[in-house]
């Protein structure tokens, strides 16, 4: 009985890592979106509860998104309002434009699970 019990509970364990790494970002990812994050709100919160809050909303945008759909839309949401040709892709895309609508709803919630200000 043990060690049916124990075989489970390594059984659970594989899948939760599993789970947890299917969607994990770069160090590198996290930490741009944090810096980037502290300064947008830069004036709202002290640096501590602004490192906390962002690392929180990286984490809830990091259930959602791989690396690649993350960058992919973070690039357009950051981008979409360049002005002539440059912008153009970003603006005319509609695989881009759902991405961003995407991104726009999912980043909210994730501000707004966070505790977040905007």
């Amino acid at each position: 009985m043990k060690k049916a019990g124990l075989l489970l509970a390594a059984a659970g364990l594989s899948v939760v890592s599993s789970i947890a790494v299917a969607n994990d970002f770069t160090t590198v990812s996290r930490v741009r979106y944090v810096q980037d994050c502290i300064i947008q709100n830069d004036g709202k919160m002290n640096v501590y509860e602004a490192t906390l809050k962002c690392s929180c909303v990286i984490d809830k945008l990091a259930e959602d998104f791989t690396q690649v759909e993350f960058e992919n839309a973070n690039a357009g949401f950051r981008y979409r309002n360049i002005p002539g040709d440059r912008g153009a892709m970003f603006k005319d895309d509609t695989d881009i434009q759902d991405g961003i609508k995407s991104f726009k709803q999912l980043h909210g919630e994730a501000y707004q699970s966070c505790r977040m200000r905007r």
